[in-house]
C-alpha cells in the first residue's frame, strides 16, 4: 500500500535519500530541504540562501546524522539532529551540481556540475584534491567504484560512461569492457 507524505514541501521535490536508521531527507527547488520520520512526519527543514535548487543529497552511511547537501555551486555538511545551519559549506563548482558521491572511507566526496566537471572534494583537508573534465556537456551523474577507492564512474549528456582512476587521472574509454578497464588500472 503506499501512502502519500505530505506537509513538507510547497514546490517541487527533486532529490531524496534515506540513512540506516530510516530518516528520510528529501531536497527541492528554491533552496528546501525537509526531513523526515520513519513514518513519514517532517521533522525537520531548512532553506538555504538564495533561491538554488537542492539538486542533490546524501546520508553518510557510517554518521546517520551527518548529510551533504547540493544546492547550486555550493555543498552543505548539515547535522540532521539540528537544521538551524550547515556545519560546513564548500563552494566547489562553477555550475550548478547535479550528483554527489561518497567513497567507502568517507574522506572523499565527488561532486558533478553542469559544465562537465567533476571536483573531488577531500573532506579531511577540507579542500579540492582532483579536478577533472572529461565530459563535454552536463555531468549528470559520478560514483565512486566499491572496493576501488581510487575509480570513479561518471556519466552525462554527452552520451559517455567515463571510467577514472581518480588519483592518476587517466580516462578509460568508453567502449572498453569492464575486464580490459580493471587490467588497466592493475597495470598503472
Amino acid at each position: 500500500m503506499a501512502v502519500k507524505w505530505t506537509g513538507g514541501h510547497s514546490s517541487s521535490i527533486l532529490c531524496l535519500d534515506a540513512n540506516k536508521e530510516g530518516l528520510v531527507a528529501s531536497g527541492a527547488e528554491s533552496g528546501d530541504l525537509t526531513t523526515w520520520s520513519p513514518e513519514g512526519i517532517p521533522v525537520g527543514q531548512i532553506q538555504f540562501q538564495g533561491t538554488d535548487d537542492v539538486t542533490c543529497i546524501r546520508f553518510s552511511p557510517t554518521y546517520p546524522n551527518k548529510l551533504y547537501a547540493s544546492h547550486g555551486e555550493v555543498i552543505s555538511i548539515l547535522d540532521v539532529r539540528s537544521l538551524k545551519g550547515s556545519i560546513d559549506d564548500f563552494h566547489v563548482n562553477e555550475e550548478e551540481i547535479n550528483c554527489l558521491s561518497l567513497n567507502e572511507t568517507e574522506n572523499l566526496l565527488a561532486s558533478a556540475d553542469d559544465s562537465g566537471a567533476i571536483k573531488i572534494l577531500d573532506l579531511e583537508n577540507k579542500r579540492v584534491s582532483r579536478s577533472l573534465r572529461r565530459h563535454s556537456n552536463i555531468c549528470s551523474s559520478v560514483a565512486f567504484r566499491p572496493q576501488r577507492p581510487q575509480s570513479l564512474l561518471s556519466c552525462g549528456l554527452d552520451m559517455q560512461v567515463i571510467f577514472a582512476n581518480q588519483y592518476v587521472g587517466n580516462a578509460v574509454e568508453p567502449t572498453e569492457s569492464s575486464a580490459t578497464m580493471d587490467d588497466k588500472l592493475t597495470r598503472e
